[in-house]
């Protein structure tokens, strides 16, 4: 027997199974291994790989299982000389390597789920604990691991989604530290061809393994063989315990099978992502308002994902690595922040296919649902167990999944999902770098424009109102307006106070006799009431004139006064050039309309979203109210 690792000291013969400790030069049989469960992992011994910038080759094996579920950890040898593991679990890949601290506790009764650990020069928390078993293993291990060998596993999780796992056994307590990696991360070679989905392996249809039932005794064909935990048979209805050699029923019939109908059959195969995934569960769930769908989905490859189904919207999960528990109404999560949307308690009430858990009808889980669409990160409690799960969402429209998975006639969306994306926000998205584009460019020519026209005095005069005037009209001397057509300005500044002046102004073409003829009102008023002070009006009135041609003119001005009035003094400028920034206001609501229009839809789409939830961070009223 060859050892390929200087410090395995445990190995399974490749031939007839035996186990052999290896001490010193001598050799130890300690009995027969026993088999390991038929499974699809890709892996096998010998499938080589890369992890940040280091080669590493898998050279033995565990199965590990506890009283919901099992996983593979296979024990590899890495470039730098430096032993590592790849555990392999419901399709995650995490890479650790064993690292040493003084502060480990003694035993695994000192540490509790939800508490906190500083180890290693970081702060974890605690995800998990139970007590597991190795169930089988091959190849070559650094420790003795024969079956039934058991240990406590406590989960951590490190402030940025760091791997951690804390050992227990015979005494000695051992700290792993690593990250999770998905499958295209590890860039696997020698890899294992899957039955059922690899070109080069035993093709048999899309089943995997079949077993009878042990309730009504008909075939029951698993799909994800090895890596699901129970399954409904079809036939009774009766939920099985699939994870040991010999099937168990977990719960009996209390449903009719035949009366549920999937939108997506189980079996069903269909790309997203550009990942083939095939239907193997379907499950139904209620809380206290709705009820929706979820659809397990297995790649042996990629693992399980999700889609789940309400009111005809749809959203592609992935389940993430723990993430810590988190009481707040915000959390951050790859970069993201995800509010508050929903927190109630759901319970399966309908099963079909099979799980990588022990599911029941009638299971019931605490959710927790934050938003930040078109995602959704949902937390999932279940008391029972004594454990959480983290899940990401994306919304997807039902036209993909019909198209994905090849079927017809999906129901239509209804209503406003949580996690829908919000149309006029995606609108407003591409349109509000042309609307800023456009309004820089309307301002600069505006601006410009205004620069270069600017306005000029062309006749400036001081008059006097006498009421005693018997003529009272004033006609000036004729001045010239250069250039262009442009606008003309004619401004007046009289004195008055609690009284008003007014001007009939007159400018006449000397040449042509065009006139243009407008009123100015001076008015000016101010007192005290009960609420204080008051004023209204100015000491100074214009009128602009647009379009005056340019040439020789001159200007008529008539004064009529406040009968009080009897002599007034008053000021009038002529001035020429300039632009109307009337114009630009005018352009600019024409041009920011159809933005205002979907930031308005925008703002009310938002509204109807969160009328639908008890934690509107608005403050608004919600429908539920």
């Amino acid at each position: 027997m060859k050892f390929q690792s200087s410090i395995a000291i445990f190995v399974v013969c490749e031939h007839c199974r035996s186990m052999v400790v290896r001490k010193d030069m001598n050799m130890e049989t300690l009995g027969v291994m026993a088999e390991l469960p038929p499974d699809l992992s890709p892996l096998q011994l010998g499938t080589r790989g890369e992890w940040n910038g280091k080669t590493f080759e898998l050279l033995g094996r565990i199965r590990v299982e506890w009283g919901q579920g099992s996983w593979n950890e296979w024990y590899a040898s890495f470039s730098d000389g430096i032993p590592g593991w790849v555990a392999e679990a419901q399709g995650f890949y995490m890479v650790s390597f064993e690292t040493k601290d003084k502060n480990l506790p003694e035993t695994a009764a000192e540490v509790r789920r939800g508490e906190f650990l500083k180890l290693a020069g970081a702060t974890w928390s605690i995800s998990d604990v139970k007590t597991v078993r190795c169930r089988a293993g091959e190849g070559e291990l650094p420790f003795v691991a024969p079956p039934g060998w058991e240990r406590e596993s406590i989960d951590l999780t490190g402030a940025d989604g760091e791997f951690g796992s804390l050992e227990f056994s015979d005494g000695e307590a051992q700290l792993f530290k690593g990250a999770y990696a998905k499958f295209n991360d590890l860039h696997f070679s020698n890899l294992r061809p899957v039955p059922g989905w690899s070109a080069d392996a035993p093709q048999i249809t899309n089943q995997t393994n079949a077993l009878n039932c042990p309730k009504c005794g008909s075939v029951i064909a698993l799909r994800a063989m090895g890596q699901t935990m129970s399954a409904v048979c079809g036939s009774c209805g009766s939920l099985i315990d699939t994870a040991n050699p010999v099937w168990k029923v977990i719960q009996e019939r209390d449903q009719k099978v035949g009366n549920l109908h999937p939108l997506l059959a189980i079996g069903t195969r269909g790309s997203l992502e550009r990942v083939e995934y095939e239907v193997i569960g379907f499950l139904q769930r209620a809380d206290s308002e709705s009820t929706w769908s979820e659809y397990l989905l297995f790649n042996p490859w990629h693992g399980f994902e999700w889609l789940v189904n309400y009111n005809g919207h749809w959203s592609f999960v992935h389940r993430c690595p723990e993430i810590g528990d988190h009481s707040g109404r915000r959390v951050q999560y790859a970069g993201r922040q995800f509010v508050l949307y929903a927190k109630d308690e759901a319970e399966v009430t309908a099963v079909l296919g099979e799980f990588y858990w022990k599911v029941r009808r009638g299971e019931r889980a605490e959710m927790a649902d934050y938003i930040d669409p078109p995602g959704v990160l949902s937390k999932e409690t279940y008391p029972d167990l004594q454990e959480f799960t983290w899940s990401l969402g994306e919304y997807v429209d039902s036209s993909v999944i019909a198209t994905a998975f090849g079927v017809k006639g999906l129901p239509k969306a209804e209503g406003i999902y949580l996690n829908q994306p919000n149309p006029y926000a995606v609108h407003w998205k591409e349109l509000r770098k042309v609307v800023l584009l456009f309004f820089v460019l309307f301002t600069f020519i505006q601006c410009t424009t205004s620069k270069w026209s600017a306005r000029k005095a062309v006749y400036d005069v001081d008059l006097v109102f006498r009421r005693d005037d018997p003529t009272k009209v004033v006609s000036s001397p004729k001045f010239n307006i250069e250039g262009g057509s442009q606008i003309v300005e004619i401004a007046a500044t009289a004195n008055v106070d609690n009284s008003w002046l007014g001007l009939d102004v007159e400018l006449v073409n000397a040449k042509t006799n065009q006139a243009y003829q407008e009123s100015i009102e001076i008015e000016y008023y101010h007192g005290s009431d009960e609420d204080g002070p008051w004023s209204e009006g100015s000491r100074t009135a214009s009128v602009d004139i647009p379009s005056v041609p340019p040439g020789e003119y001159y200007l008529t001005v008539e004064p009529s006064a406040d009968p009080a009035l009897e002599r007034m003094p008053y000021h009038v400028v002529v001035s020429a050039g300039g632009v109307f920034w009337s114009n630009y206001v005018f352009g600019l609501l024409a041009l920011l309309a159809y933005p205002g229009y979907l930031l308005a839809r925008r703002g009310g789409f938002e509204n109807l979203r969160w009328g639908q939830s008890d934690y509107s961070p608005t403050g608004l009223p919600t429908n539920k109210e």
